[in-house]
């Protein structure tokens, strides 16, 4: 069972108070501000991994595109949705070698670059 997402009532007037403000600023966004959109290269070395999820009835096909020596710098992207889960499959799988550079999978993630500390 999924929990219901909530959001404090103060959280919310505070979020749509710095909305309003920064909408009202009427200046112009810095080339720094979009930078991260063309800096790419490292979408070279990436491991593509195909996701289907189930959601409102139909399963939605992601593909998430990560790096494979740092692997929580990743971009998730929906592709398509179908009725039918083994379709839906099939199509994942040949997405993902379609879009993986190196099609043979050969690149993989490791659970060992996840270093977490709990403390």
């Amino acid at each position: 069972m999924y929990l219901k997402f909530t959001i404090y009532d103060d959280a919310y007037t505070a979020m749509l108070e710095y909305l309003d403000k920064f909408s009202t600023t009427e200046q112009r966004g810095l080339n720094e501000d979009s930078f991260f959109i063309n800096e790419d290269f490292w979408l070279q070395d990436t491991a593509v991994v195909e996701n289907v999820e189930c959601r409102n009835g139909e399963w939605n096909i992601y593909l998430v595109f990560a790096h494979h020596l740092i692997p929580l710098k990743f971009i998730k992207r929906k592709i398509v949705n179908y009725a039918c889960p083994k379709k839906a499959a099939l199509v994942a799988h040949y997405m993902r070698r379609q879009a993986a550079k190196d099609q043979r999978g050969t690149l993989r993630l490791s659970m060992n670059l996840f270093t977490t500390n709990f403390n």
